[in-house]
């Protein structure tokens, strides 16, 4: 099935350096139309105590002019579909609104609206999760827990990587020893402490977050915190890294990781903790190496940075399969669209 003739419209952060606007762009290359509301342009993080207020107590307030704006585009144009894209600011009235009038609508977030992290945003959502005639989930746990609040139709989806963004680079350096992209959530300032504390070897971390929680990493001279980055930056940095950590958020609940698609996509050795379907995708000590623990971790460190022509096999074993794979955004974004207008 094609989708030449259906009109969707996208609802949710449109920053072009996040996950969310990679899948509006998806979903624009597959169908005849999209048009998209970013949620920014409505509820602006740049006002601390306002975005504070909406995020945390979803006050009417604060929501009602991005839910009139949706309203607004949909008498406007004859749309098949709405997506939402971790749809935390959406009343329940819209959504009725949007049911009356036929058309089908999807939710799918990222994060766990489920899970032990206290992200502080879900009220609203769970009080509307039986209005969305479809889900996407990309963690099996989910499933169970949207059954039981009535959620209608639900599809999965794995994580994945952007081919237009994440690929391997020619002729790059491998100039960085250890390095990890993402934020400081369960306890990795604890284990990149450790890590630091038992290796030599410089570790770089990447993400602004991590500055807040320098002291307590001591006086550990190599670990080299760094901004946040993005796009061919990001990209970029993956390649030029001889091993390259891909933790899995627990506090998600997550079973798999984005980036663990991302590194490998981008031609990179992926050291990660063990995880049954994580092993089932990359198979162990041939496209992907994992570890129990931080002292299994280290030891591994040693070894594979000690080797450099074993762990080359591994990440170039790792990219074919990622490639073979083909769990990118246009796959799964066009797997949930078939799924919807089946």
């Amino acid at each position: 099935m094609d989708f030449d003739s259906k009109k969707v419209l996208f609802v949710g952060d449109c920053n072009p350096n996040g996950y969310i606007y990679l899948r509006s762009q998806s979903i624009k290359r597959l169908v005849k139309k999209m048009d998209s509301i970013d949620i920014n342009e409505y509820i602006n993080s740049s006002d601390r105590l306002k975005y504070s207020l909406a995020y945390r107590f979803q006050l009417r307030l604060f929501l009602k002019n991005l839910n009139n704006a949706i309203i607004n585009k949909i008498n406007e144009d004859a749309y098949d579909l709405i997506w939402f894209d971790k749809p935390i600011f959406i009343l329940e009235e819209t959504l009725r609104i949007i049911y009356r009038m036929g058309i089908k609508t999807v939710s799918y977030n990222m994060d766990n609206p489920f899970g032990p992290r206290d992200d502080g945003c879900w009220n609203l959502y769970l009080q509307n999760i039986k209005n969305f005639t479809h889900h996407i989930i990309s963690r099996r746990s989910d499933y169970k827990n949207l059954k039981n609040m009535n959620a209608r139709d639900i599809i999965y989806i794995p994580f994945h990587y952007e081919k237009t963004l994440h690929f391997k680079e020619k002729n790059i350096k491998k100039e960085l020893d250890i390095t990890f992209i993402g934020t400081p959530h369960d306890n990795r300032i604890e284990f990149i402490d450790h890590l630091a504390r038992d290796l030599e070897t410089s570790i770089h971390v990447f993400s602004a977050e991590w500055r807040k929680f320098k002291k307590r990493l001591g006086s550990r001279s190599n670990v080299i915190i760094n901004d946040s980055i993005y796009n061919s930056e990001y990209r970029s940095v993956i390649n030029k890294s001889k091993i390259m950590l891909g933790f899995i958020t627990q506090s998600n609940l997550d079973d798999l990781s984005n980036r663990s698609f991302e590194i490998t996509a981008c031609g990179s050795f992926l050291l990660s903790p063990r995880s049954p379907l994580q092993e089932r995708i990359f198979r162990e000590n041939i496209e992907a190496v994992y570890f129990d623990d931080i002292h299994d971790c280290v030891s591994k460190v040693d070894y594979f940075l000690a080797n450099p022509e074993e762990r080359e096999n591994i990440a170039t074993a790792g990219h074919k399969r990622s490639l073979e794979l083909g769990i990118n955004t246009d796959f799964v974004v066009k797997r949930v669209l078939l799924k919807i207008f089946k």
